[in-house]
């Protein structure tokens, strides 16, 4: 993750992961973040710390669904000049009714327009690179004085990448305990759920997206296969050749062969851009398929968006896992 703070660039360690949206992961290096000793033990003294922590900016523009997300979860609505569109809406959003109370909306968009951005006075933009057009703003914000932190989409995928990156914005805006709190919880949440992993069920399963027409099946490295895979799922994808993100047709599927299909709903579309794959009588056979473990998964559960939320996507698929 860079951050560009008054044309000053500095940037910090990496975590190496890869996006759910299939970008690269080197765009832009993650912080190195200090991890909580023990986890959802805090204080009274901590927690009202936290509650009494307030931000220095009061004009944040967050142009990622992640970031407004994110932020969204540390300093409240009035704090923001605007937030992305997609965190306003019900299944993109982690807290659409907080960002529904922000007054300005930035279009999603892969090239964001610098002068939309400058044009409301930001105090601080946040953004995710997943394409050129995020370097590019990030670049010529910069140039223009104003303070960014930049994330890559590396730095949402995993419940670790998560939680040091809710440090990192929570220091930056200055609310440091709450940042903590959370991400202890976070972590608390997400420990507990591993420990109830069933070594015993190992299914194998694909990973399913749509964007646009094309239906993809997900590599392994991302969040939704992901969190299969941490809750004891083996990659069928893999085993027939899947190393990328890419188009999967019927013929594809059925030499994978999973017993669970999970099935990123994007923008609330539902089964309905899979119809077509798999209702093709070439998988009728596929054990996912034929016993119906096909598993729909909101995107604010678990993609790079879900934030928080990561945990309860996480309790979902690992149920599906362990029958």
């Amino acid at each position: 993750m860079a951050r560009n703070l008054l044309g000053a660039s500095v940037l910090l360690s990496s975590l190496v992961l890869v996006s759910a949206c299939g970008s690269n992961a080197a765009d832009n290096a993650a912080p190195t973040t200090t991890q909580a000793t023990t986890a959802g033990t805090e204080s009274p003294a901590a927690t009202q710390s936290a509650e009494n922590e307030t931000s220095q900016y009061t004009r944040i523009v967050a142009v990622s669904t992640e970031t407004a997300n994110m932020a969204l979860s540390l300093v409240d609505p009035e704090n923001f000049a605007a937030v992305a569109e997609s965190a306003k809406a019900p299944g993109m959003g982690e807290f659409p009714e907080l960002a529904r109370r922000v007054e300005g909306t930035v279009p999603q968009s892969t090239n964001p327009d610098p002068e939309q951005i400058l044009a409301m006075q930001p105090d601080l933009v946040l953004l995710t690179s997943r394409h050129g057009g995020e370097k590019t703003l990030a670049d010529q914000l910069e140039a223009a004085g104003v303070e960014t932190l930049n994330f890559s989409s590396s730095d949402f995928e995993t419940p670790e990448a998560f939680a040091a990156s809710l440090r990192t914005l929570a220091d930056t805006l200055g609310v440091s305990a709450k940042g903590e709190r959370l991400a202890s919880d976070f972590e608390a949440k997400i420990a507990e759920l591993d420990a109830k992993r069933n070594p015993a069920a190992n299914p194998s399963m694909v990973a399913l997206m749509s964007r646009g027409p094309a239906v993809m099946a997900m590599d392994a490295e991302n969040t939704l296969p992901g969190l299969a895979l941490r809750a004891g799922a083996t990659d069928a994808a893999g085993a027939a050749g899947i190393t990328s993100t890419g188009p999967i047709d019927a013929e594809l599927l059925a030499l994978a062969n999973p017993d669970i299909i999970f099935v990123e709903d994007f923008m609330g579309r539902g089964l309905e851009p899979f119809a077509a794959l798999l209702e093709n009588p070439a998988v009728a056979e596929v054990p996912a398929v034929a016993n119906s473990r096909i598993v729909l998964m909101p995107m604010n559960e678990a993609s790079a968006i879900a934030g928080e939320n990561m945990a309860v996507g996480y309790e979902k698929i690992l149920d599906e896992v362990n029958k």
